[in-house]
């Protein structure tokens, strides 16, 4: 891993000088006139078919030699929302694969019964109570981390709410609060500990979405509202990092979960549950798990749900709705038309 960071490293040198030599020399030494853009629409045209051929190439090889798991031993892994669901389960297993875990949520009884069950199997594992929507709270526990523990080495954003009510019933405050934990907590929590992961050259972010951050859902506006935006807010971030720190081990990896059997979500109701159906939290650790230790940038469950939406956002909005309603069987879509 050093020796492909230090390849990639002399490659953004290079293309850095390279790019200072074009606008420097070349193009005063071309002229002015409407051809003395020509140097860098052919070399650049040339890096872009190198590119594009690399990827082809390396996409290739890694169906051929899936990528290495990275270990996680050692790690100092901070998860939100640790309390409970999807939550406990990632804490359990960081913990059994060597992680340091550093659990984070409102409810100081189950956050407390989770820590005690990892110390039970020996795993390292401390707990803090916090409204991860406060910003002061998030900004004063992650400085005394630093000072009392170590560095946060990992940050799994998976604190979140739930509700499902028609946009017009919802109270103002309701709305607030659903944007709050469902968006800005994100915010708060990498503006805490993504500087000092730059300044280590060292770190991963994991943001818990929802299908709802791909595909609209109706009487879930608000909550649809939030997990677009932190859709928007990783999309973002990933294109800051690669653009700026690229070469530092800086990880990002949004993870889109259908629904899980914890009783916070309505059943499913769509066509084709023997294809898919419910999730277990255990299970969806594990693959979360997996993924992240690939360093995948997204993570789709059911796996194929990502693709399933890509291809239905490309239709026309009638044949996307005539699709989405002929696949949820019991939605009340199947009475109307366009």
């Amino acid at each position: 891993m050093r020796n492909k960071g230090l390849v990639f490293r002399y490659i953004g040198i290079f293309a850095r000088k390279f790019r200072s030599f074009q606008e420097t020399w070349l193009l005063p030494w071309w002229g002015s006139g409407g051809m003395s853009a020509a140097p860098i629409w052919a070399l650049d045209t040339v890096v872009l078919i190198v590119k594009l051929c690399s990827t082809l190439t390396m996409a290739v090889v890694r169906i051929i030699i899936p990528p290495a798991m990275k270990s996680l031993y050692g790690e100092t892994v901070l998860i939100t929302g640790a309390g409970q669901g999807l939550g406990r389960e990632l804490a359990i297993q960081f913990a059994e694969l060597g992680a340091t875990v550093i659990c984070w949520d409102i409810d100081a009884r189950r956050n407390d019964a989770v820590v005690n069950h990892i110390r039970s199997k020996d795993g390292e594992c401390f707990a803090f109570t916090i409204d991860v929507t406060v910003r002061e709270q998030v900004s004063a526990l992650a400085a005394r981390m630093r000072r009392q523990l170590s560095d946060v080495s990992m940050v799994v954003s998976n604190a979140g709410t739930f509700s499902c009510s028609p946009i017009t019933s919802y109270r103002p405050d309701a709305i607030a609060k659903l944007i709050e934990i469902n968006l800005m907590a994100h915010f708060w929590i990498i503006q805490a500990f993504l500087p000092h992961m730059i300044e280590r050259r060292h770190g991963h972010i994991v943001a818990i979405n929802s299908s709802a951050g791909l595909l609209p859902c109706a009487d879930m506006v608000p909550y649809c509202a939030a997990k677009f935006g932190l859709r928007g807010l990783m999309d973002s971030m990933s294109e800051e990092l690669r653009l700026s720190t690229w070469t530092k081990n800086i990880y990002t990896t949004s993870v889109y979960l259908a629904t899980m059997s914890t009783g916070l979500y309505q059943p499913s109701s769509h066509r084709f549950k023997s294809w898919y159906s419910e999730i277990t939290a255990k299970e969806a650790a594990r693959i979360i798990i997996a993924g992240i230790r690939k360093n995948h940038k997204e993570i789709s469950i059911p796996s194929f749900m990502k693709w399933l939406i890509v291809i239905n956002n490309v239709l026309p909005y009638r044949i996307r709705i005539i699709f989405t309603d002929f696949f949820n069987f019991g939605h009340r879509g199947w009475f109307s038309f366009c």
